[in-house]
C-alpha cells in the first residue's frame, strides 16, 4: 500500500536504500518524459511496477538484518512529501514547462511544443491550480519588446503563449502588413512567398523573428491601440490567425507567468 503512495520511497520502508536510488532516477526520467510525449503511462507504468517489486521482496525479507534510519513508514512518507513540495515550489518561482495549444504563433512554436519558461521576478507564483500569490512584475525591465512570454487570458484564465509589442504607455497601430510603435514602424524582410502564405522576418527592439501573413485571412485585426500602465499588449507571429490583445485587449501585469526560455523540439 505504501508503494502505490510513495512509489520509490517504499524501498527506504523495506531497507533497500540502492533499489530506492535506481527507482527515483527512474521517476524523475518518466515525469520528463510524460512531458515531452505527452502522455502518462511511464509514471503509470511505475505507480503499478515499485509496489509488486516491493511486495517481492518484503517475501524474502530477513527480519534480523541491521535496519537502517530510513526503514520507517513516516520517513518515507516524508522524504516523498519533500521532494513533491520541491517540484512545486520549484515549478512555482522558477522555471515550470507548458505546452503550445495553438498554432497562433507559428512559424515561431507550432501547436504541441513544449516549452519551459522562467518565472523568478515575474510575479505570478502557482502551480498545478494552486496560487502561492500574484503581486505583478517585480522587474519591468523584465519585459522586452520581442520576447515571448506566458500569460493568463485576461477573460478565460487559462495560460497563452504570445510575443510582447507593447509595454505600458506604447500607442500600436496595426494595419494589414505593418506594425507602428510609437510612431515607427517596425522593420520587416521577406523571407518567402507561395499563394498561401508570407514567411517575414521582423525586428523589435533587439529582437529578430519570423511572422507570417496569410492570403486569405482567418482573423486580421487592424486600427490603433494604447497600452494602458501596468499592462502589456501580446500579439501572435501567425499575425492573420492569432486571438490575441488585438483582439480582446491588453494583459495585467498581475497575468505574467514567465518569459519563454527553452523550446524542446
Amino acid at each position: 500500500m505504501l508503494g502505490v503512495v510513495v512509489q520509490p520511497f517504499v524501498f527506504l520502508y523495506i531497507n533497500r536504500p540502492r533499489i530506492f536510488a535506481v527507482y527515483l532516477v527512474l521517476a524523475l526520467g518518466a515525469l520528463a518524459a510524460d512531458f515531452y510525449w505527452t502522455v502518462g503511462y511511464f509514471n503509470l507504468l511505475l505507480s503499478v511496477l515499485c509496489p509488486l517489486h516491493a511486495w517481492w521482496l518484503i517475501r524474502r525479507y530477513d527480519r534480523r538484518q541491521v535496519c537502517g534510519w530510513y526503514a520507517r513508514w513516516w520517513v518515507s512518507l516524508a522524504l516523498y512529501l519533500c521532494l513533491v513540495m520541491s517540484i512545486f515550489a520549484f515549478r512555482s518561482f522558477l522555471y515550470e514547462p507548458f505546452t503550445v495549444p495553438s498554432a497562433s504563433m507559428n512559424p515561431t512554436l507550432e501547436a504541441g511544443d513544449r516549452i519551459v519558461v522562467r518565472k523568478l521576478g515575474f510575479g505570478h507564483y502557482a502551480s498545478l491550480g494552486l496560487n502561492l500569490g500574484t503581486p505583478g512584475v517585480t522587474d519591468p525591465q523584465q519585459m522586452q519588446r520581442g520576447e515571448v512570454y506566458v500569460f493568463l487570458h485576461p477573460e478565460l484564465n487559462v495560460p497563452y503563449v504570445k510575443r510582447l509589442l507593447g509595454l505600458p504607455g506604447d500607442r500600436l497601430e496595426f494595419t494589414e502588413r505593418t506594425v507602428l510603435v510609437n510612431g515607427q514602424a517596425l522593420a520587416v524582410q521577406s523571407d518567402r512567398q507561395d499563394e498561401q502564405q508570407q514567411l517575414l522576418t521582423e525586428t523589435a527592439g533587439a529582437v529578430s523573428y519570423h511572422i507570417r501573413h496569410m492570403s486569405q485571412p482567418v482573423s486580421p485585426a487592424t486600427g490603433t491601440f494604447v497600452v494602458p500602465e501596468g499592462q502589456y499588449f501580446f500579439v501572435g507571429d501567425n499575425r492573420d490567425d492569432s486571438s490575441d490583445s488585438r483582439h480582446w485587449g491588453p494583459v495585467s501585469s498581475e497575468n505574467i507567468i514567465g518569459e519563454v526560455v527553452w523550446v524542446i523540439d
